[in-house]
């Protein structure tokens, strides 16, 4: 397919570097095609793909975008997507949605995409199309037959489950391939490079694992665990040979799940061909020490095993950037909040990644943290990418959720356990210590000194009652920790040094924690006492207790409720501690039951509501912004629904509000202070990622009440907290008296 020869004849360019190299427009954009459409090849669209591209730039082609690419002052910016969005909808205006949805691609690709439909009923991509433009460029003499683009795109839709939410997520996945293919031209171009993109070597790398599973040598003290994780990796090898679908890995706390799961993504991407295999995990925590697992095991540099998370702190800042952006290394790992924010958003620069999802093997550890009100989106996203994306998709957790029971469920294969075993070590047992009015903090302190031995883990729900218990506990106690988030990345990072090495040493020593402890941490205490929360989270912090068997001997985990414990900002944790006390009652301690209750419990919620109807509505139907579109009476024809970027306005993991505020942790002010004097953008950039480690998050009402109290400063927009006001201890300190703020 070839650009229209009229437009390079006039010598239209798309783009000058700053050493005053020219690209013409007619280079970039059969670059751009052919990238687009290898893309899009990965899931059948190859044709749309390429069309997009063809069109995308084609408003460069005109007097106007000429005059500014070559003016010496550039102000402002002028407007070409919108020139290719009205000539590919006047076009294919015959097949409606195909016309849709490449506009909305295009006239997107500098910026995020449009809502076809928003909530309140405006319909301002439709709008657009019709505007009057002056300097109409020609529209490309070349492009694929409209019986050709409509077939492309029904036979993606026959593949999907859920089809309004599958023509949503197909319209991302062009995107994804048009902003990818665009990006991607101009930085090879600018740097005179060729795309060259890496070989897997999956028949290699599983070689290197296995060799490296051979070499371990099982710890005689723990050699039923050591047989558990033996039968589990082979057993995922073999499952490693099924046909591509959703599965689940359901491993017991310390059973080897890491590398279990990656020998199966190994012997499955090997099967298959597939492109790569993508890691989602919820903490970075759990990400740093599975990197280091895996690199370990297959003998891989970080340019093979990737990771994409904040606390990464790259030596070649625009390498880091390309490829992160691009998830196009072998082995990618991210956090759950990366990969649900990049499927979810509405901007390029989060979904430019989103074709490379295609293909793969993702994986996702510790899927028992979803938040509740994302378990409709995320099982309608797993499904699309399996049915229509051709990539296979691993649950792994302790505690498997039971996302195939819901009203969107999970679209399991046939036996989806890739992992069955008996007879599992007894290690632990949890035992019901609930107090009818429950403990103040003076009997919880003297309940874990009842129960300490050499090590104790005790995990509470709340900021404010950590604090507490560490207070009353220190009054006899000197060996005693605390973890929480109210201490910056650093401050807690040097927290577990001193915690593993204390506990490798076999001294005395009591934790207390927020529940940030409490899941795929590999760690191991004596004893572990778990204030009430949902019984997966019970059940996940007995897996800080006796993990490997290396105490000999069954070891108990005791559940607590502590008196007056403020959980209406919590709701999650608040009806999960309900169900399980219901259940204790019964004396059944269940995992699928919880479930069962906690769901239905849950289930308005699970669609993520907000204040202009759910996400999922948004998403698919978009019945508020439909019916308020009807009854503007406009004469606007609209076949595609979605309100996209509005849906993306209102998504989030992380609850917004909340702002860095950087702490005075050890050599944090000089790094601050290297940052004001720096005046390197790149160097600036490096630097606050490295600050980002010594910061805390905060709500409004906390950072009013500081700056009441003079802790705060501001410079360029960065908060800092004053000295006086972060405890070596606890971390923010509202007043210097160690009066702290707790939600």
């Amino acid at each position: 397919m070839e650009a229209n020869k009229a437009t390079s004849e006039k010598g239209y360019f798309a783009r000058i570097t700053e050493d005053g190299q020219k690209q013409t427009l007619r280079a970039h954009t059969e670059n751009t095609s052919k990238l687009a459409r290898d893309f899009a090849e990965s899931f059948n669209a190859g044709k749309l793909a390429e069309v997009a591209a063809l069109y995308h730039d084609i408003g460069k082609a005109t007097p106007e975008f000429q005059n500014y690419l070559f003016s010496k002052e550039k102000r402002g910016k002028i407007r070409h997507s919108v020139y290719g969005a009205q000539l590919i909808y006047k076009r294919y205006t015959e097949i409606q949605p195909v016309a849709e949805l490449l506009a909305n691609c295009i006239s997107s690709h500098h910026g995020e995409l449009r809502d076809f439909i928003s909530p309140d009923g405006e319909a301002k991509l439709f709008t657009e199309m019709s505007e009057d433009l002056r300097n109409q460029p020609d529209a490309p003499s070349a492009g694929a037959d409209a019986d050709v683009l409509l077939e492309e795109l029904k036979a993606l839709l026959s593949l999907a489950p859920d089809k309004a939410f599958a023509m949503t997520m197909i319209t991302k996945l062009l995107y994804s391939c048009l902003i990818d293919a665009d990006r991607l031209d101009a930085y090879l171009f600018e740097s005179d490079e060729i795309n060259k993109p890496k070989e897997s070597g999956w028949d290699i790398l599983l070689k290197l694992l296995e060799k490296h599973l051979e070499e371990i040598i099982p710890d005689p003290k723990t050699i039923e665990m050591s047989d558990l994780r033996q039968s589990v990796s082979l057993q995922c090898a073999k499952s490693g040979l099924r046909e591509r679908g959703i599965y689940q890995l359901s491993v017991p706390t310390g059973g080897g799940k890491t590398l279990s799961s990656l020998r199966f993504a190994l012997a499955h991407a090997r099967k298959h061909g597939m492109s790569r295999i993508i890691y989602v995990i919820p903490y970075l925590s759990i990400l740093e020490q599975t990197a280091i697992a895996i690199r370990t095991a297959l003998n891989a540099d970080d340019a093979f095993v990737l990771e994409h998370h904040s606390n990464i702190l790259p030596d070649d800042i625009e390498y880091y950037r390309l490829h992160t952006n691009r998830w196009d290394a072998p082995i990618m790992l991210t956090t759950q909040v990366q990969f649900m924010e990049s499927v979810f958003s509405a901007r390029g620069s989060d979904l430019r990644k989103f074709h490379n999802m295609t293909d793969s093997v993702i994986i996702f550890d510790e899927v028992q943290s979803l938040p509740v009100k994302c378990i409709h989106l995320f099982n309608s996203a797993v499904n699309f990418l399996n049915k229509v994306c051709n990539s296979t998709i691993l649950l792994c957790t302790a505690t498997q959720p039971i996302l195939d029971k819901v009203l969107r469920p999970v679209l399991f294969a046939d036996k989806p356990s890739i992992a069955l075993y008996e007879n599992v070590p007894l290690r632990t047992i949890i035992v019901n210590s609930l107090q009818p009015a429950g403990y103040t903090y003076t009997e919880l302190a003297e309940f874990v000194h009842s129960k300490h031995n050499s090590s104790t883990l005790v995990i509470v729900n709340t900021k404010a009652s950590a604090k507490a218990l560490v207070d009353e506990l220190r009054a006899t106690e000197g060996n005693v920790l605390h973890l929480s988030t109210n201490m910056c990345p650093a401050h807690r990072d040097d927290v577990f040094r001193v915690l593993r090495d204390r506990l490798d040493a076999k001294e005395q020593i009591i934790c207390v924690s927020t529940q940030l402890i409490e899941s795929g941490v590999d760690i191991s205490f004596e004893c572990v006492i778990r204030d009430i929360a949902g019984l997966d989270s019970i059940l996940q912090a007995a897996g800080r207790c006796n993990r490997h068997g290396e105490f000999g001997e069954t070891k108990n985990v005791y559940v607590v409720n502590i008196k007056e414990v403020n959980l209406s900002k919590l709701p999650d944790i608040k009806i999960g501690a309900d169900i399980t006390h219901r259940l204790f009652d019964y004396d059944i301690l269940d995992i699928d039951m919880f479930y069962q209750h906690y769901f239905y419990e849950r289930r308005n919620i699970m669609d993520y509501p907000t204040n202009v109807g759910s996400i999922y509505d948004m998403l698919t139907r978009n019945i508020q912004g439909s019916e308020a579109f009807r009854n503007r009476g406009t004469s606007q024809k609209a076949e595609l629904r979605a309100a996209i970027r509005s849906a993306a306005d209102n998504f989030y993991i992380i609850a917004p509000g909340q702002t860095d505020v950087i702490v005075p942790h050890e050599n944090a002010m000089d790094y601050l202070e290297e940052y004001e004097m720096c005046s390197d953008l790149s160097d600036k950039r490096r630097i606050m990622r490295v600050l980002g480690r010594y910061s805390v998050s905060l709500y409004r009402f906390q950072l009013e009440e500081l700056h009441k109290r003079g802790a705060l400063s501001t410079d360029d927009g960065i908060y800092v907290l004053s000295s006086g006001f972060y405890d070596s201890d606890f971390g923010v300190n509202l007043d210097g008296s160690h009066e702290f703020l707790y939600v």
